[in-house]
């Protein structure tokens, strides 16, 4: 069902301090020097927490730093008293009366389910994007999905089919609203904020990889879509290349791979290059390699060739995408236990993604997908998944760190 549900996604086809006596007197104090303070600096700034300028298109400070300058559109501003600021939404008014349950779901989603990309896009998602969702049926939906399958990963709360319920409203409200010219930097930011959401809610699905895969195609083509309709969005503003540099200061005291185990992923990954016969599945071998390959370089270089992969699938065709996903060719599904066992190595890197992060929250994610393809496959390709199930098994009792990382 997971993998109809994942072929039919949206974009596969080509958003004074009074008087009191002090221990100096007043003429003791130099005066305190004034200034202005600015209240509509760009995002650089105000993360940095220093005074910008306010000029456009770019400020002095980011000018010199050479960072991209992006300002907070102002029809979308994030103090509470500027609510009535988000109500240019052309169809976006919630009609449903949600549950306590639901209750329950934002509350976890706003202390602990919250996306964390885009990379540094912490106080967008809490500041920003929620209130956005108060008057946005689909992407509050979309919120409330990944809240559920986020719990119910960590708590026995059985919540699955109302992650799927929330789910299906989401992507059917996110399916109408592509189809409709955008109107508002709200609408933009709804639609991307959205595809985000569903993204990270499928980590935490046990059958959730093909729509994992589609999903990250999703939000590359969705940015295309909105940058396309030229609407200021705050979410549409990442690509690799400003993902990279937002990481590199989280990375600087990150952990280095061991090189015994990355000569081994490498021994265990090679002989799937003899089984690749497609374009696509040679591409995707060599960018699985090259990934492992950068396990044992710096953690800026090893991000960076993690990223890739992410571009590399944002960039097959939908004919590519559906071949790969198919269950029964059976290189295809050696190859993405390879990826899925890439991103579970990956997560001391991957974590600093998040503001406040944990490793431990990490070991939630795609916790059976490579159980579930050994179990798809025949005995013959079996063999060929003996270092993905051992790092999923590892991944799966907390100790993969043990083996991977030097000195752990």
């Amino acid at each position: 069902m997971v993998y109809q549900e994942a072929l039919e996604l949206f974009p596969l086809a080509d958003v004074g301090y009074g008087n009191q006596s002090t221990g100096c007197s007043q003429r003791d104090r130099p005066p305190r020097k004034g200034h202005k303070k600015s209240r509509r600096g760009c995002y650089e700034c105000k993360r940095r927490k220093i005074k910008c300028q306010e000029t456009r298109p770019s400020c002095s400070n980011c000018i010199r730093l050479s960072l991209r300058c992006r300002y907070i559109p102002d029809s979308a501003s994030i103090v509470t008293r500027s609510a009535p600021l988000l109500q240019p939404f052309s169809s976006l008014q919630i009609a449903n009366v949600f549950s306590l349950t639901d209750v329950r779901l934002f509350h976890h989603f706003l202390v602990a389910a919250w996306p964390h990309l885009p990379v540094r896009a912490d106080n967008v998602w809490l500041e920003y994007v929620v209130p956005i969702g108060h008057q946005c049926e689909y992407l509050m939906h979309a919120m409330m999905a990944l809240s559920a399958s986020h719990l119910g990963k960590l708590t026995p709360s059985h919540l699955t089919s109302i992650a799927q319920s929330h789910r299906l409203h989401a992507i059917s409200g996110l399916n109408a609203a592509l189809s409709n010219p955008l109107t508002s930097t709200a609408d933009g930011d709804a639609a991307l904020a959205t595809c985000y959401a569903l993204l990270m809610q499928s980590w935490y699905m046990d059958d959730g990889l093909p729509a994992s895969l589609i999903l990250t195609r999703s939000v590359h083509t969705t940015t295309r879509w909105v940058r396309e309709q030229k609407i200021r969005s705050l979410l549409a503003g990442d690509d690799e290349g400003t993902r990279v540099a937002s990481m590199k200061g989280r990375l600087r005291d990150a952990p280095a791979f061991s090189k015994d185990f990355v000569d081994k992923a490498l021994d265990a990954l090679g002989p799937l290059g003899n089984l690749c016969e497609e374009s696509y599945q040679k591409d995707l071998f060599n960018v699985l390699r090259e990934a492992f390959g950068k396990l044992g370089g710096s953690s800026v270089a090893c991000y960076d060739a993690y990223v890739s992969l992410d571009t590399f699938l944002s960039t097959l065709s939908s004919s590519s995408i559906t071949s790969l996903l198919s269950p029964i060719i059976q290189t295809n599904q050696l190859l993405l236990a390879f990826l899925v066992a890439l991103h579970l190595v990956m997560r001391p890197i991957s974590c600093r993604e998040r503001k406040q992060y944990t490793v431990s929250f990490y070991g939630i994610r795609m916790s059976s997908w490579i159980p579930g393809i050994w179990n798809a496959v025949g005995e013959e390709a079996r063999v060929r998944l003996e270092w993905p199930m051992w790092v999923s098994g590892l991944h799966g009792k907390g100790m993969l760190e043990k083996w991977s990382l030097v000195g752990c």
